[in-house]
């Protein structure tokens, strides 16, 4: 079958127009890839070379700088070099006129040398003449050595004789201080609970070994007053060691005042706080107190004063006190009575122990009434009669006391003493106490500010009333006392108290001696039997009274009145102060200066040519209003 012919198509113009610019953009895309290739060629020969010339200015920057710091180097070390030579050259010019300055020293000197050696030549011909003289010079010398060897034996004999005169001096001097402390001595007569009371002071300076000052030891009077004790304590002084001063133990003999310390009675361990009462004549038995190490001991030791040695006496029975400081005792016969004080931890006591010397045992006392607070510090005595106990003063812990208690031994009993007379002492701490027929002495202690005090109080005990029989003036002008020293000890009818130096040595006692009234009289009734004077003294009773004066006359004792020398007038007030207002021969005396309606107490005192005297008796006198 033969083929058919093929029928022409017909192309449309619109499709041919798009397929023109298909083939156009494919045209285009082609050339903008092959752009794209060529202009990525270009970009990559560009950053290769940008790499290239970064890297060569990277270097270019490096060598640049490490240049500029060479050349920097270069510069300063230039600088610093033309520097050095200006500084050198300023140096060169320095020392160009420091040179021309020496040239024309030099030859100032050089002229002026020239001027000296023409001197010289001229002083050489003086030494000339002088060595010629030497040969009459070095004779003269022997001659004056000669002399002054005469002259030296002399001066060591003269300084021989002035080192003795010397000794004679000091020794003079020690007796003009003696001397002059026996002259401070004085008898006086004060008027105490409205009667007389006769007071003498004596002074004493004590040699010896004497003892160092010390606080929270104990000083007692043995062998009726004759010795006095002292024991233990507590010293700061320089060289001081604590542990030999509190087992140490000092004797004064009171008449010769010399101190000893015998060695033989350091046998006991350190002691302070501890209590020590006079058992018989020449005992004295410690009991507690605080040990070296700072416990506190409930032992008991009794010194013998013949001997000088401790006994440590073995107590019977298991009945016994609490270790404890700071109590008080006192000793009736062979018996001793303590009171208070406290244990190491601090508790604070009021029991009362009594210890019999003779069957060495201890024993509780159950007391009852107003008993005393607990308190340390008391100051603790017992009457002659042994029939009360006292007690005064303390510390409770919070503050320092000034009451006064009383314990009746038979019936086991506390009382206070109510007291609303007179001015009450200070109140105080580690006092000492004392009774002497119906008062109470109080002494010493220390006060609520931590001042050592040195007043004596005494109280009546049977119409409770106090007054003030030394008012411790000397304590508050001694600087150096120890607050809680032990100064002051009683005996009998006298008060010992041993006074410090300024170097803590305990080198002056005062002693203090009273008279009671009716030991007054006595005295008095015993010197007019012993000179044969049995008139009395008396003060008239036509005493004329004024506002601001008082006329008086007294009449004189029909025998021996011709013996007397002359009268002397004392008057004293409701306060307690006595003075003197008249001495002479005349009997009667008209007193002024006086307060208005005020009452005024007098006697009047004759003394005999032979140093006697004879005392009036005292009458008051009231001033008119």
């Amino acid at each position: 079958m033969p083929p058919k012919k093929e029928e022409k198509k017909q192309v449309d113009p619109v499709e041919a127009k798009y397929q023109e610019e298909i083939r156009q953009l494919e045209q285009a895309k082609n050339d903008l890839q092959l752009e794209h290739t060529m202009v990525l060629d270009k970009f990559r020969q560009l950053k290769a070379e940008n790499d290239r010339l970064r890297a060569e200015n990277d270097g270019f920057k490096t060598r640049l700088t490490s240049a500029a710091d060479d050349y920097a180097d270069i510069l300063e070390h230039r600088q610093e070099q033309i520097k050095a030579e200006e500084n050198k050259l300023k140096g060169l010019q320095s020392h160009v006129e420091r040179l021309e300055a020496d040239i024309a020293r030099y030859l100032e000197e050089i002229r002026v040398l020239k001027e000296a050696n023409a001197q010289q030549a001229i002083k050489l011909d003086e030494a000339a003449q002088m060595l010629a003289d030497k040969e009459n010079l070095e004779e003269a010398v022997r001659r004056q050595h000669d002399l002054i060897e005469k002259q030296t034996e002399e001066l060591r004999s003269l300084k021989k004789q002035l080192e003795e005169r010397d000794g004679q001096l000091e020794r003079a001097n020690a007796q003009i201080e003696e001397l002059t402390l026996k002259s401070a001595s004085a008898t006086d007569l004060r008027i105490l609970f409205d009667e007389p009371w006769l007071v003498q002071v004596s002074y004493g300076r004590l040699k010896g070994d004497v003892p160092l000052d010390r606080e929270f030891g104990s000083i007692a009077a043995l062998a009726l007053g004759k010795q006095l004790v002292l024991y233990g304590g507590a010293s700061k002084a320089a060289g001081a060691l604590s542990d030999t001063v509190g087992r140490e133990v000092a004797v004064l003999n009171v008449e010769s005042g010399v101190w000893e310390r015998p060695s033989s009675s350091r046998t006991l361990a350190a002691s302070q706080s501890h209590s020590a009462v006079v058992v018989g004549r020449t005992k004295l038995l410690v009991f507690g107190g605080l040990r070296g190490d700072g416990s506190a001991a409930a032992e008991v030791a009794v010194l013998n004063a013949d001997t000088m040695k401790w006994l440590m006496p073995q107590i019977k029975g298991s009945d016994r006190p609490l270790a404890r400081s700071g109590h008080s005792s006192c000793c009736i016969r062979e018996r001793v009575f303590v009171f208070g004080g406290s244990t190491a931890d601090g508790v604070l006591l009021n029991d009362v122990w009594m210890y019999d010397q003779d069957s060495c045992g201890w024993s509780h006392i159950s007391t009852f009434g107003t008993v005393p607070a607990p308190r340390t510090g008391a100051a603790a005595t017992c009457t002659d009669d042994g029939r009360r106990l006292y007690v005064f003063g303390g510390h409770d812990g919070g503050r320092c006391l000034n009451d006064v208690h009383y314990l009746d031994l038979e019936k086991l009993t506390w009382s206070p003493v109510a007291v609303h007379m007179g001015q009450a002492p200070e109140p105080r701490d580690g006092a000492v106490a004392h009774v002497t027929g119906k008062y109470l002495l109080i002494a010493g202690g220390c006060s609520a500010a931590g001042r050592c005090l040195g007043d004596t109080r005494a109280l009546d005990l049977y119409s409770p009333r106090w007054e003030c029989l030394d008012d411790g003036a000397w304590a508050a002008g001694v600087m150096w006392l120890k607050p809680r020293a032990a100064y002051i000890a009683f005996f009998g009818n006298r008060q010992f108290t041993v006074k410090p130096s300024m170097h803590e040595k305990l080198w002056e006692l005062q002693i203090t001696e009273w008279s009671l009234p009716e030991d007054i009289e006595r005295l008095r009734a015993n010197r007019r039997k012993d000179m044969g004077f049995s008139e009395k003294l008396e003060l008239g009773d036509d005493a004329i009274c004024g506002v601001s004066s008082l006329e008086l006359s007294w009449r004189p004792p029909t025998k021996n009145s011709d013996r007397i020398e002359r009268y002397k007038l004392m008057i004293a007030t409701g306060t307690g102060v006595v003075k003197d207002v008249y001495q002479g021969r005349e009997s009667r005396f008209r007193v002024t200066g006086l307060k208005s309606n005020t009452e005024y107490i007098l006697c009047v005192k004759a003394i005999y040519d032979d140093g006697s005297f004879l005392w009036s008796e005292s009458k008051a006198y009231r001033t008119l209003a």
